[in-house]
């Protein structure tokens, strides 16, 4: 996976490899939803973003593993763009 296919919502950046995102919800609870599938999502891929949350927002920040973006964070963004999608 590339950034092909991931939202246009995902901020791309270079220097140094980062990946960013706002995520907005209408309430606290679809917000500490995310946060808890997030939290499952780290575990089973053993990845951990920076988090800044507020009551109805997220803001995910994923760094390279690596030099360089690859597969494994864009996958990651993937996954917490379709698991927003499921606590809405």
């Amino acid at each position: 996976m590339d950034r092909q296919g991931l939202s246009p919502a995902w901020r791309v950046q270079q220097q140094p490899p980062l990946l960013s995102r706002r995520f907005e919800f209408s309430s606290y609870a679809e917000t500490r939803r995310f946060l808890d599938g997030l939290a499952v999502l780290s575990e089973r891929q053993g990845y951990y973003p920076d988090l800044n949350f507020g009551k109805n927002h997220v803001n995910v920040s994923i760094a390279a593993r690596d030099e360089s973006l690859d597969d494994s964070e864009f996958g990651f963004a993937s996954q917490a763009d379709e698991l927003a999608g499921k606590v809405a």
